[in-house]
């Protein structure tokens, strides 16, 4: 039913960088050794243009884009 993830970090994007975004990113930074960040989602341009700057990763305006453009494991 699901495949394990092995031998790779879990890719995760954030969707939403509103005030409790700070702890996901955290988060993530946190446990880099297990969690990848690859993408940021926000429908505010210019936080989302602060975020993917200060973590150098894609952005996405739209949710539906950012789930087809990536390959990833986890959506916070």
């Amino acid at each position: 039913m699901f495949n394990k993830i092995k031998n790779r970090k879990i890719r995760i994007a954030v969707v939403g960088c509103g005030r409790i975004s700070k702890n996901h990113f955290g988060s993530i930074e946190t446990l880099n050794s297990e969690y990848e960040l690859v993408a940021i989602c926000d429908n505010n341009p210019e936080v989302l243009e602060q975020h993917t700057n200060q973590y150098g990763v894609p952005g996405y305006l739209s949710i539906d884009e950012l789930l087809v453009s990536e390959s990833l494991d986890l959506v916070s």
